[in-house]
């Protein structure tokens, strides 16, 4: 057991009192990137604790579940035994809510420490031995000094060492924060053991983070450092919030303006999104400490020049409400509203301070019905936060929804509040259909496309722009559409549905198809999974090239149908899935309704017309799943999946083996192998962490057990395209005699770690990464992907030829190419799972 020389405490236990929103994912990440030590997060709570043990969480922050997981029961445990944790470990981090006071002396402004005291009272009556305690709550200046009377009151023999070490945490980024900080602050006493106490934590956040950015103050310092920052940070967004106002009244667009000021590198860019409001527990709690003690140090004017950011904050939203009611023609009474978000944030459910319980409240107390959806947030949060404001709420007029259209239906308007990545992405065409007319749509986060929306019909208010502010444009004089005949025509006597067009590699198999003479048809539902703008550039890019791709769902039996008859296909090459193997996890039903279900109307479809068309269609290399034999070869057993992802594909070589059987209908079924290149997809390595580079954040690389390197076999996309082509060729005719059953794999036959990957993505980009790497979480993926290419070699003639390196500079040309002129916001803000 290794004990401090001087100190005499041991290096090797942590406790932490507190299981919430700080403590919890902290000392998470201390056990993930401290295996040596063992900690225990501990609290009074035992439903809380019991969450912690469970699968089910009692917080949502991205990436959190998965260290949990990792390290649950071997390094970190949760515990209700505050007695014996704080026995077993002198390293102890108070980590306990420290609200603002709602009564009493300084109510509404000063923190209430009674927690802190109490955590105080708790280890003086348990310690066994010196103690390090180290406040990770947000406190006030000189908290310490108040916790050390506590324990001093109450001593025996052992020493007790302050120390401050605030978090500098945003909800939605935590994990980030933790893994890759700014910098880690820490305060404690001058005295040579209290610089000694100090260094023990520096060591252990050493550990992971580089020493130049663990600073080190006195412990006053460091504990106002955390209010002042919270503070400034507040203050850009009210001081934004004001401007918003400003543009509303003259015309000019808040967004345009935070722009133009974030590219002065003394001001920068962040914070300056101008919004409804900020929230979250620390904000006002802070800023509001802050004038308390300048009132109290009779700093009155510097009180009242903080306190004039929380009054502008409250202003934001209640003008924001004021606005709802007054453009719906002065009254909501009994009008549904539809509100999209009431965390007050994305990527978080926590709904204290939240910005949307005012608006609601307001809207509400005008006789509205207002109809939430959150993905994270339950009703009963909500009601937790309007009750802690003693607000009060008739509850047949909060509703939460299961699903947006269900809060949409028959709604006069949609107020959107948080700025959760999903809302960009609905379908609000549909959403217009639904709802009363005139339908209106208020943007309290300004992430929607205003001119698309007001296309639509809708009246749209944005925050930071004045009402009529951006006219409707007119249609644009576009030369005459490709017509369906022009698309089919061939001079090579084939005929080809494409499915999927829209995606990534549909997007180029039917360009290469159509280049060479085929006819050739395509199909896409445009589905959500990433931005349907990026997927509706790809089908325009193709119609340039003449292929013509219809807005066409694989489920639509009726339409399905009426194409066959209409239009004699010689072969069908289907590439329409949903992808993705992570995804799974938070939608499984559109696997099946897509890969599944769209793939079996697909061959019904097929099989009812005379002559049957040929059929090539792509499965995946995920088939393989927990195989641990590489290469991987298509005589493999591959009953093993590892996602639903791979169980679909492997259904789709089933069915078509059974169509084989009892139609005659031929099938070439494709496994492709990690497909990256231009028009690629975002949520792919290459991709998206070429567009974390470029923004300067950290990379997620995912790791096997004992930190091994997992291995893909990168493939480009035009020896995939080689592949499919070759298939078209050589599939034989759907008849009970002639057709053919086969599966082949399609890759670059090269495996490599993804740490190559972002080798070859630095040395296109000129630029380095930061790596952040992290156990692989339970979402499916497999360690290693690899293809023996022998027998699509032997039989297609397929020969991929392009190395990694030479496929990511084409890529990054492409990208930056495209890039040159700005994306739309729904592809500049896409955040893949």
């Amino acid at each position: 057991m290794a004990t401090h020389p001087t100190l005499g405490v041991r290096l090797d236990r942590i406790c932490c009192i507190g299981a919430g929103y700080v403590g919890g994912p902290t000392c998470a990440t201390i056990a993930l990137k401290c295996p040596h030590i063992k900690v225990t997060i501990v609290d009074m709570n035992e439903a809380r604790i019991n969450a912690w043990n469970s699968d089910n969480l009692p917080i949502y922050e991205p990436g959190l579940t998965e260290i949990v997981k990792a390290c649950r029961g071997k390094n970190l445990f949760f515990s209700t035994d505050v007695r014996g944790a704080i026995q077993e470990a002198d390293i102890i981090f108070a980590s306990v809510n420290t609200p603002t006071k709602t009564k009493g002396v300084g109510a509404g402004r000063a923190a209430d420490l009674r927690y802190i005291e109490s955590v105080g009272r708790t280890v003086a009556e348990h310690a066994n031995g010196n103690k390090i305690i180290i406040e990770k709550s947000t406190v006030p200046v000189k908290t310490a000094e108040a916790l050390q009377r506590v324990l001093t009151a109450n001593k025996g023999p052992q020493t007790y060492w302050i120390l401050s070490n605030p978090e500098f945490l945003a909800e939605g980024t935590a994990m980030k924060d933790l893994s890759a900080p700014d910098r880690v602050l820490i305060g404690g006493p001058t005295t040579s053991d209290g610089l000694a106490a100090a260094q023990v934590l520096v060591d252990v956040y050493a550990n992971w983070v580089p020493r130049d950015r663990i600073l080190t103050t006195n412990l006053w310092s460091s504990e106002l450092s955390k209010l002042v920052a919270n503070a400034m940070l507040a203050q850009r967004v009210s001081s934004i919030n004001s401007i918003s106002q400003l543009c509303e009244k003259t015309g000019a667009d808040v967004a345009e303006v935070s722009r133009a000021i974030g590219k002065d590198s003394r001001i920068g860019p962040k914070f300056l999104g101008a919004s409804v409001g900020f929230g979250g527990s620390c904000f006002q709690k802070d800023i509001l400490n802050l004038v308390y003690i300048c009132e109290s140090e009779g700093l009155n004017e510097v009180a009242q020049y903080w306190q004039q950011v929380v009054d502008m904050n409250e202003h934001q939203k209640s003008t924001f409400a004021r606005r709802i009611i007054s453009s719906l023609f002065n009254t909501v009474t009994g009008k549904k509203i539809a509100v999209f978000g009431f965390a007050f944030k994305k990527d978080t459910g926590d709904v204290r301070e939240t910005p949307a319980m005012t608006v609601c409240h307001m809207l509400m107390q005008d006789g509205a019905v207002v109809h939430v959806y959150d993905p994270k947030v339950e009703k009963e949060d909500a009601l937790i936060e309007f009750r802690y404001h003693e607000l009060q709420v008739d509850e047949s007029k909060l509703v939460f929804s299961d699903s947006p259209k269900d809060a949409v239906d028959g709604a006069h308007a949609i107020v959107v509040l948080t700025e959760w990545d999903e809302f960009k992405r609905y379908d609000y065409g549909d959403f217009y259909g639904r709802m009363m007319k005139p339908a209106f749509v208020f943007d309290g986060r300004g992430i929607l496309n205003r001119p698309q929306l007001e296309g639509m019909g809708f009246e749209v208010h944005t925050i930071g722009q004045a009402q009529g502010a951006m006219p409707i444009p007119e249609p644009p004089v576009v030369a005459k559409r490709l017509t369906i005949a022009e698309s089919v025509q061939s001079t090579t006597g084939k005929v080809i549905l494409v499915t999927g067009t829209a995606g990534f590699v549909g997007f180029h198999a039917a360009a290469a198809l159509k280049k060479r003479g085929d006819g050739v048809l395509g199909i896409d539902c445009f589905h959500h999974y990433y931005p349907p703008s990026y997927k509706r550039a790809r089908a325009k890019a193709l119609e340039a090239q003449g292929v013509l791709t219809l807005d066409v769902d694989l489920n639509d039996a009726e339409t399905m149908n009426k194409l066959f008859q209409e239009h004699k296909f010689t072969h069908i090459l289907a590439l329409a899935a949903q992808a993705g193997v992570r995804y799974a996890t938070k939608d499984p039903q559109s696997y099946v309704k897509s890969n599944i279900e769209g793939f079996m109307t697909l061959l019904e479809a097929a099989r009812s017309v005379e002559p049957k068309p040929r059929i090539v269609y792509a499965s995946s290399s995920s088939v393989y799943g927990l195989n641990t034999k590489v290469p991987f070869a298509e005589t493999d057993i591959v009953d093993q999946p590892a996602s639903l992802y791979a169980a679909t594909k492997k259904s789709n070589e089933m069915m078509a083996h059974t169509y084989k059987h009892v139609y005659g209908l031929s099938f070439i079924g494709l496994r492709f192998f990690t497909v990256y290149g231009p028009w690629g997809r975002p949520d792919m390595a290459a991709w998206s962490f070429t567009t974390k580079i470029m923004k300067g954040e950290p990379l997620k690389i995912f790791q096997g057990p004992n930190e091994s390197e997992l291995e893909r076999d990168f493939t480009y996309i035009d020896d995939i395209i080689q592949g499919c082509v070759a298939s078209v060729d050589h599939i034989t005719p759907s008849t009970k005699e002639e057709a053919m059953y086969k599966l082949y794999n399609l890759g670059n036959k090269d495996p490599v770690t993804v740490s190559y990957l972002v080798d070859c993505l630095e040395n296109a980009l000129g630029k380095k990464a930061i790596r952040n790497y992290m156990p692989m979480p339970p979402t499916g993926d497999v360690l290693r992907t690899s293809a023996d290419v022998t027998l699509a070699g032997k039989d297609l003639g397929y020969k991929p030829t392009t190395p990694l390196q030479e496929g990511i500079n084409k890529f990054i040309e492409w990208y930056k190419d495209y890039y040159k002129n700005g994306l739309d916001r729904d592809m500049d803000e896409y955040v893949p799972m």
